[in-house]
């Protein structure tokens, strides 16, 4: 039986909703997913969440499509819908909520440490070229050496630098698609890690969505 459903913005075929389809079915939770530019909901008024995935685009381009998607986290913010931007995604909610995305000395690339704000420190995969300046009234609640935002919240919207939602399959579709351009492919990922990443994921979309 579906208690909810939440849209889930794409942009790159490779870049699908990895492991929260696991946790979507484990509560009965249905993913509508919309693949920018070609469909994109008109507004989010069928919808009890949101989750934008990532993508290779630079926000700074913002083209028609982005415009919309910006429109719609604004609709989401405004009517407090629970929203989870990662990477790209959180790199427009930033942008929504005044911050900037500005471009990184060297990219985050491959398997990296995080640390959060409990002192909880964990290895995450990353694969971004930018970086968000958050504005004064937001706080980063988690950073790694070369990123000083790597999660952030906004009342009921949160957004994360990196990739928890990649499990094993869906780092074997980025390596499909990119082969050795893909940095998470030349880096180590054990069972360990991606169990940790899982467990710390799973918590958050459940205390954040249900």
């Amino acid at each position: 039986m579906i208690h909810k459903t939440i849209a889930v913005f794409q942009h790159h075929p490779a870049e699908g909703v990895g492991r929260i389809a696991l946790w979507a079915k484990q509560h009965c939770i249905e993913l509508e997913c919309f693949y920018a530019p070609e469909s994109l909901p008109k507004n989010l008024d069928a919808y009890s969440g949101l989750i934008i995935l990532g993508g290779p685009m630079n926000v700074v381009d913002n083209p028609v499509w982005m415009q919309t998607e910006s429109r719609l986290i604004k609709q989401a913010l405004t009517q407090q819908v629970p929203l989870l931007a990662i990477c790209l995604g959180a790199q427009l909610l930033a942008t929504e909520l005044g911050g900037q995305v500005i471009d990184m000395p060297n990219p985050e690339l491959g398997w990296h440490e995080v640390t959060f704000t409990d002192g909880t420190i964990m290895t995450v995969p990353q694969w971004h070229y930018q970086a968000i300046n958050l504005p004064d009234s937001i706080v980063s609640l988690a950073s790694s050496v070369q990123c000083n935002v790597q999660m952030y919240r906004h009342q009921q919207a949160i957004g994360l630098q990196f990739h928890p939602e990649w499990n094993f399959a869906q780092i074997g579709q980025l390596v499909s698609h990119f082969g050795d351009e893909c940095p998470v492919a030349s880096i180590l990922h054990t069972q360990a890690m991606q169990e940790t990443l899982e467990t710390f994921f799973f918590k958050l979309l459940t205390e954040h969505f249900i």
